[in-house]
């Protein structure tokens, strides 16, 4: 299900904006949308389709990689390999999927319909201080997926020779970075593009490093840079940012003894993408 190809286009400028930075950020992990995807993404924020038909749609393009789930099986499990499905890679997922293509697939699907509607809220002037917050954004786009979403992750983590913080201090690392974003958001004096760039790149450079969440951190991070700008009273624009800029200055951000996880962030990659997005 889905709506007119000329959707999109009839779209008022607001939500054409939430469209364009909903798949800005969700290709900057990688997903390739197609014509149906952007047009049932219009759909949804016009409200000629509901969530749950949104995504019942993708589901229902997946019933070869989509079996019942198993959680009773699953909890037994749980404590020893809490987020991957027995004897695979995969991530444990609220859909069943049992395939990595019909996973990624319904995770861009549906938090991509996700972001969207938060851009739409945002547009609308409904986000304040109170969603500055890690765990509900990261809740708000994911909990369709997986059952863990909102809530930091209790395993370590790498990626390639980028070690993470140690998942014990993930909360208390957390908590401080919250706090600077949510003073940032809700500071009184007025920013210009350099001065909440140079911001907003700090902030996100030392999310990076912490990666808090087992999946997700990336759409979570860009959402937050999102509604801290708005509530700064700036746009964020990130079209014209390519996934290979973004992801060279996130490994480039890193501390420099990348073999520990430990030492400072440098924000200095990510201040040239954010002032050049920043409206």
């Amino acid at each position: 299900m889905s709506g007119p190809p000329a959707a999109r286009e009839q779209l008022p400028e607001a939500l054409r904006r939430a469209v364009d930075q909903t798949v800005a950020a969700e290709r900057l992990e990688g997903w390739c949308p197609t014509e149906a995807h952007l047009d049932a993404l219009a759909a949804l924020l016009c409200d000629e389709m509901g969530f749950d038909d949104y995504l019942a749609d993708a589901v229902a393009r997946h019933p070869s990689g989509v079996t019942p789930s198993r959680p009773d099986r699953w909890r037994a499990l749980r404590r020893r390999r809490p987020y991957l499905l027995p004897g695979t890679t995969l991530l444990r997922n609220n859909f069943g999927a049992t395939h990595h293509q019909a996973l990624a697939e319904l995770e861009f699907v549906a938090t991509a319909g996700r972001i969207a509607l938060w851009h739409r809220r945002t547009a609308q002037g409904g986000v304040g201080g109170q969603d500055v917050d890690f765990r509900g954004v990261h809740r708000h786009v994911f909990a369709d997926v997986y059952s863990w979403a909102g809530d930091y992750r209790v395993t370590e983590l790498r990626r390639g020779d980028s070690v993470f913080a140690k998942q014990h201090a993930v909360p208390g690392a957390m908590a401080v970075i919250e706090q600077s974003a949510r003073e940032l958001a809700l500071s009184t004096e007025r920013l210009d593009a350099a001065a909440l760039g140079y911001q907003l790149a700090r902030l996100y450079a030392e999310y990076n490093r912490i990666h808090p969440f087992r999946e997700g951190n990336g759409r979570t991070g860009t959402l937050l840079l999102h509604t801290v700008a708005a509530l700064c009273g700036h746009r964020l624009d990130l079209t014209g940012v390519t996934r290979e800029e973004w992801h060279s200055a996130s490994r480039d951000s890193m501390p420099f003894r990348r073999g520990s996880g430990a030492g400072g962030v440098n924000p200095r990659p990510f201040v040239p993408l954010l002032m050049r997005a920043l409206r």
